[in-house]
């Protein structure tokens, strides 16, 4: 065991003293800071898409639109039928509403909403009722326009969740709904306004808006039994997990905790949180380059400049001195990544302030638990690294049988960069499940494992992606690859002349 160790050790000390990993080692560390900068880009370009769908101009662009429509409105009185024109008259009275009353319907905000929505559909009634000389229905609609109308004017969010929920009895005592969908609505109705969600235009915490309308697919989904999202029936596995999302929404909603994504693209997050996601993509490919560069040039890089001849002279066998090359670049990549995670949060710290590093959530028998920042950090940095150590005894394969190692280093990298990319075209046109048991459909685990750092949205989107792959599949298929790519590796080392 000791000359096993002793071997290892050379080894370390081998990788530490290469040029070529001091320099991916500085360059891991501008990463961090690079990944920083990006993230503060990323919010600043959002925050411009926000402007530019938000114009401070407003009226002007709501001016413009109704100009037009009472311009397609006089081109089309003796063409368009009455129905059109109820529509076209029915917007232009709702975005003068708008105007008159100073809401940006470019905003999202329970006025806005209330414009494009209730105030529309009312005034269309009104229209509709009044060319079918239906006085009755049209003064009773007229009364409803004018009590929506009255709550947008006086800014009364608590009037409105009042009247929504008001709305909604209605519809129950008239069967249009059923007892479970009106317990469900009311319910979300409860979370916008315990949290006044949408009471004011806020970028910030559009997340929250999004947030509540992911928990009413929820609830609907449980009450189909059908996810609206895959359009699958629910199974055992999806219902609860289903219900775990419920949970964990609701936990963020109380605790102020946003996702990475918020959903349909309304948000990216926090800062910290794209600061985060940056990290596990930029700073880990680099280490991903790295590690790649020192196992592929492992064997082939010494059998190249003559030092492999040394082995060839000690009593260590040929697999122990492979097996001990294997050992220290896998603890190496291990160290590695503790390193990267601690010293990048305590960049993001830096950066971004220690108070905005997020836990770790997740739900697990009905109740919500936390894993620290830290130790989540780590973890999901690790899970990442198991990719990595596919590519890892990938290169070194290369290495050992090729003996070449800009072969081995390139066709890795090549293989890493391209796969993925390869994998998403294929799988948009290739629905067959045998794609399943190709190695680069089963990497990215960390997106699969991690799950409930991500909106509901943005996780569904993750397993479409990634073909709805159990993680338990992938672990052994990429765990029999490495198995193979390891007897390979070993058997030609052992039986191929190195002198």
């Amino acid at each position: 065991m000791s000359k096993f160790n002793k071997l290892c050790s050379c080894e370390f000390k081998k990788i530490i003293k290469k040029k070529s990993t001091k320099v991916m080692f500085i360059i891991l560390i501008l990463s961090l800071f690079a990944s920083a900068g990006i993230a503060n880009l990323t919010k600043k370009m959002y925050s411009v898409a926000e402007e530019m769908t938000s114009p401070s101009n407003y009226k002007e662009d709501i001016q413009s639109m109704i100009d037009s429509l009472k311009f397609e409105l006089n081109e089309g009185k003796d063409s368009l039928d009455e129905a059109t024109k109820n529509e076209k008259q029915a917007q232009i009275d709702t975005k003068q509403f708008a105007i008159d009353n100073d809401v940006n319907i470019y905003n999202e905000f329970w006025k806005s909403e209330v414009i494009e929505s209730d105030l529309y559909s009312s005034k269309l009634n009104i229209y509709n009722y009044k060319s079918l000389k239906a006085a009755e229905e049209e003064q009773k609609e007229q009364e409803k326009y004018d009590k929506i109308a009255e709550l947008v004017k006086n800014d009364d969010f608590s009037g409105y969740i009042k009247y929504q929920k008001e709305e909604l009895k209605k519809s129950l005592d008239a069967n249009t709904i059923e007892q479970n969908e009106y317990d469900d609505e009311l319910y979300i109705l409860g979370l916008m306004e315990k949290y006044e969600i949408g009471k004011v235009y806020n970028p910030d915490e559009k997340w929250k808006s999004t947030t509540v309308k992911e928990i009413k697919t929820l609830k609907q989904n449980l009450r189909l039994g059908i996810d609206q999202i895959s359009q699958k029936s629910l199974t055992e596995k999806t219902l609860e997990e289903t219900k775990n999302n419920i949970i964990i929404n609701e936990y963020r909603l109380e605790h102020n905790m946003e996702p990475y994504v918020s959903g349909m693209g309304d948000s990216v997050g926090s800062t910290r949180k794209v600061y985060d996601y940056m990290v596990g993509s930029i700073s880990m490919m680099v280490l991903t380059v790295m590690m790649i560069i020192i196992a592929g040039g492992s064997i082939s890089s010494e059998i190249s400049k003559g030092t492999i001849k040394f082995w060839s002279f000690t009593p260590n066998k040929r697999w122990k001195i492979l097996l001990s090359k294997l050992t220290v670049t896998t603890i190496f990549l291990i160290i590695t990544t503790v390193i990267l995670s601690l010293v990048g949060t305590l960049v993001g710290n830096i950066f971004f302030g220690a108070s905005n590093a997020q836990d770790y959530i997740y739900a697990s028998g009905g109740n919500v638990h936390t894993t620290n920042y830290i130790v989540f950090s780590i973890l999901y940095n690790l899970t990442i690294a198991i990719d990595i150590f596919v590519f890892v005894v990938f290169a070194m394969m290369l290495s050992t049988v090729a003996r070449n190692t800009a072969v081995s280093v390139g066709v890795s990298i090549a293989a890493y960069l391209g796969g993925s990319t390869i994998m998403q075209i294929v799988n948009m046109f290739v629905t067959a499940d045998w794609i399943k048991f190709i190695p680069f459909n089963n990497l990215g685990l960390n997106e699969r494992i991690f799950t409930s750092d991500m909106s509901y949205t943005s996780a569904s989107m993750v397993k479409t992606m990634t073909g709805n792959i159990p993680v338990s599949f992938s672990l052994i298929l990429l765990g029999v690859c490495v198995l193979i790519m390891l007897v390979t590796m070993f058997d030609s080392f052992r039986k191929r002349d190195i002198v």
